[in-house]
């Protein structure tokens, strides 16, 4: 039976933490240890075999476009928003998702810049709504970083010892 990535990466930092560090005496080497332990974490979260957060990134700039484009529905506009149109994907490669949610990043870019030049032509209230379409958006992508994010081991790499 195959094992996950995930638990490959378990797996390496449950033996550094006990067969590794329980026999290191310097501090500066268990410091060390505890750096590749938190490395491998990130990997963990980060790995081309881990998918997971690109597809909420990109689940959530599907639906702050959707959002965008269904506000903008019936407004008469100066100019045509750079605003993608595409659909949640599918189980897809982490390359196809990561590239998708670059294209959503430029596309989010442009909009903004659409936004900037063209906010005297729209109503108030509308470009209000664009724009905390887009904040909630980039926010919500921040959120999901950290949320896969591991917690880092500054201490323990400063210290050398565990918690």
């Amino acid at each position: 039976m195959n094992n996950s990535f995930a638990r490959l990466i378990d797996g390496m930092c449950a033996t550094l933490r006990s067969e590794v560090l329980t026999r290191l005496d310097d501090e500066f080497a268990r410091g060390q240890v505890f750096g590749v332990i938190n490395l491998l974490n990130t990997f963990k979260v980060r790995a081309d075999w881990s998918v997971g957060f690109l597809a909420q990134q990109v689940q959530a700039q599907c639906e702050a476009f959707d959002g965008i484009a269904r506000r903008l529905e019936g407004e008469r506009l100066p100019s045509t928003p750079p605003l993608l149109k595409r659909t949640p994907p599918q189980p897809v490669s982490a390359a196809t998702l990561e590239a998708m949610r670059d294209d959503g990043n430029r596309a989010i870019g442009a909009m903004l810049g659409w936004l900037a030049a063209e906010r005297a032509q729209l109503s108030e209230a509308l470009a209000a709504d664009i724009e905390r379409e887009l904040r909630r958006c980039m926010r919500s992508e921040i959120d999901i970083e950290m949320k896969n994010s591991p917690r880092p081991l500054f201490a323990e790499m400063s210290s050398g010892s565990e918690g």
